[in-house]
Formats: structure tokens, sequence, C-alpha cells
């Protein structure tokens, strides 16, 4: 999209993080819900690799979150600004590295909207590994009691805990988000092929809700939308299933049997981390129901979303 001069007219939409596999969702998702309002523009700031319909389709900026520049933001005031972005790491004592400069970046970024005009709405995507191993299902109120990747990445999501008095920050707590890309492509599919068997992690009684990352992105426009000021949201599908119930409904869609992997091969496998976020229990419900009700899923039934996503990545 050509590079326009700031319009007051003009809402502009900021998705940090637009590459990533939230990200690049989230953009399409905008482009999809704002196609006939001209007067909604969507600036997608990317890092590390460049997505062609991505940098067709909106005002591209290529530069990492600590490097945001303020004319930028000052050329393009943004309304609402999505931030699915996170300087990660490949190891525990790097993810450690990233995150305190990644809480640099954000008390940096968070200062620079605040000082706007009118600063924006911000919904900021975290997880629900924030809110720890639980055997019943938490709502916003819950604690923030970071496991796994959580732990290592929760001091650079601190900036945005902080209520602030000059902008509202909305906190998206998505769960297990299903697509053919991330954990279900590393821990499901690629052993599966590898091993003509798809694991089942732990005892596979642990609880997980399974969301498209369609319905992610579009939840989190609907948190833009429809959201009380300053509130926390958990975002998730519309039925806990177990572990155990997911990998055979994968099973069964390959056709090929399961193996249970104990909490010591998982860790011996893939270290400490992978397996504390494996072997944990993530059920989680909302405060806000007539907000949940108000939004209609485009993947409602999770077992036929596990078909139509295995049908894609086997033609891919």
């Amino acid at each position: 999209m050509d590079k326009t001069t700031a319009n007051s007219a003009v809402q502009y939409h900021w998705v940090l993080g637009a590459t990533g596999f939230v990200g690049r969702n989230l953009i399409q998702e905008l482009l999809d819900h704002y196609r006939d309002n001209p007067l909604v523009q969507i600036v997608a700031v990317g890092h590390h690799r460049i997505d062609p319909m991505v940098m067709e389709r909106t005002h591209f900026l290529m530069m990492p979150l600590n490097k945001i520049e303020k004319r930028w933001i000052e050329r393009f005031p943004p309304s609402y600004l999505y931030h699915c972005a996170r300087m990660a790491g490949s190891n525990d004592f790097q993810r450690r590295v990233a995150s305190a400069r990644g809480e640099q970046a954000n008390i940096r970024l968070k200062k620079m909207l605040e000082n706007l005009t009118s600063p924006p709405v911000v919904i900021y995507c975290s997880g629900t590994l924030m809110y720890g191993n639980n055997k019943a299902p938490v709502d916003e109120s819950a604690p923030i009691r970071p496991i796994s990747y959580a732990r290592k990445y929760e001091r650079a999501e601190r900036p945005w805990y902080k209520k602030s008095e000059k902008m509202d920050i909305r906190m998206a707590f998505p769960a297990w988000i299903f697509g053919g890309d991330s954990w279900f492509m590393n821990f499901y599919l690629k052993p599966a092929k590898a091993l003509k068997k798809v694991p089942i992690y732990g005892d596979g009684n642990q609880q997980m809700s399974l969301i498209h990352v369609q319905d992610v992105a579009a939840q989190l426009i609907h948190i833009a939308e429809q959201g009380i000021k300053s509130n926390h949201y958990n975002v998730f599908g519309t039925e806990l299933i177990t572990q155990a119930n997911f990998a055979q409904s994968v099973a069964n869609e390959i056709d090929i049997e399961t193996e249970i992997l104990s909490s010591d091969e998982i860790e011996t496998k893939y270290g400490k981390t992978v397996q504390e976020a494996l072997t944990s229990s993530m059920p989680i419900k909302t405060q806000y129901i007539n907000w949940r009700a108000s939004y209609k899923f485009k993947f409602p039934n999770w077992r036929k979303m596990i078909t139509e996503v295995i049908e894609v990545v086997a033609h891919d």
C-alpha cells in the first residue's frame, strides 16, 4: 500500500508482529473486516521476514520492537494497536535476555503512545501459560503465575499489565492457538510423520481448549470493538477437551496409532520448558459472558477444525 500523509479522518490500525503466526492472520482479518471502509488503514510492523501479502496490502514497516520510530507513530497515529510481537530466544538463557530487552522496548513504546494527543486502544496478545497449571477453569481475575515459556517472557509483558492513566490497555489471553503451524506442527504432525504415531504427552488428562488462529485474530478485533476499557479477556474455543482426546482425533484423521510419552521422556527429548508446557492443564473461562456470546466462531467444532487444518497442511 502506498504511503500517504496522515489524515485526521483516517483510522490507523497498527499490528506489531505482523508477519508472525497470529499477526499475519490478524492482518487478514482486519483487511476483510474493514474492506468496505476506505478510512481504515492497516500499519503492519514486521521483523526478520518479508510477507508479500502484508507488504502489498498495508503500510508495511520493517523494524524490530525496540527500534519503532516516533516519526512513524506521528505520521500514522494509531487509533488501535494490536501487539503480537515478542523478542524471542532459542533457549532459556536467550529467552531471559530477550525478555529483559523486550521489557525496555515495551516501556519505551508505551511512553511514546501515551504522549500522543489521542493515545490508541492497545490490545496486547499474551497467553494462558501466564495462569500456570490449573485443574479447574480460571477466569480473568486469576493471578499471573507463569510457567514454561511464559515464565521466561513474563518480564517483557509487565509494562502492559500496569494500568495507564492515559491509555486504554486490554490484555488478551488466548488458549491453545491451533493452525497448520506452531506447536501443532512441531509436537504432533512432525513426530507423527517421523514415528508413524501421534504422541500423547504425559498422562493425557491435561485439559486444553483449542481455538483456531483465525478465531484468535477475529476475537482480538472483537475485544477492540466490543470490549470494556482496560479489561483483560480470555480467548478460547467452545469446549474443554483432554490432550489424549486431541491426540486420538489427530491419529484418527491420519489413520495411525497414538503413543504415550512420559514426562521424563518429554524432558529428555525437548527440555524442561517444553515438558512443562505440554504436561500442564490450562482450562479457562471468562467473566464476560455477554461479550463472548456476541462473537460468532469461525470454527465452532474442534474435531472438524482438526480435519480441515490437516487437509490444508497435507496440500501445502
